[in-house]
């Protein structure tokens, strides 16, 4: 499988903007899950599939955090280009919801505002993306 990637130190509350032109996946990573998603093994990720851009997600706590852009699938590849930057904490934007996240997330919540810890969280591998 093809991808982009960028990798960053965050800190906890910043925003990560990622630009896109097509629907595609989208994955947040800590450092050892993007060494076990590069390593083709099991791994856990924020994002999934977004249709719309920009593409935002407040980071939950201080780590280095790669963002992955998928290019299709091994059999399906796809010519995406992106891209990503770090912005200051703001309150008043919120993590985008994926379009294949669970439905519990995507409805509103209260006052329609979603914490990043309640974003999407996969484990994905390999086998999960019909890539071998």
């Amino acid at each position: 499988m093809k991808f982009l990637y960028k990798q960053f130190q965050g800190k906890k509350k910043q925003i990560v903007e990622v630009e896109l032109d097509r629907t595609t996946r989208v994955k947040f990573l800590t450092a050892p899950d993007f060494k076990a998603y590069r390593d083709h093994r099991t791994h856990k990720y924020y994002g999934g599939t977004f249709d719309r851009s920009p593409v935002r997600f407040v980071l939950p706590f201080d780590a280095v955090w790669t963002v992955v852009v998928e290019k299709g699938s091994f059999r399906e590849p796809l010519d995406v280009q992106a891209s990503c930057k770090l912005l200051p904490p703001d309150r008043e934007v919120l993590s985008t919801v994926a379009i294949d996240a669970p439905p519990h997330l995507r409805e509103p919540q209260g006052d329609d505002r979603r914490e990043a810890q309640t974003a999407y969280a996969g484990e994905g591998s390999p086998e999960d993306e019909g890539t071998n």
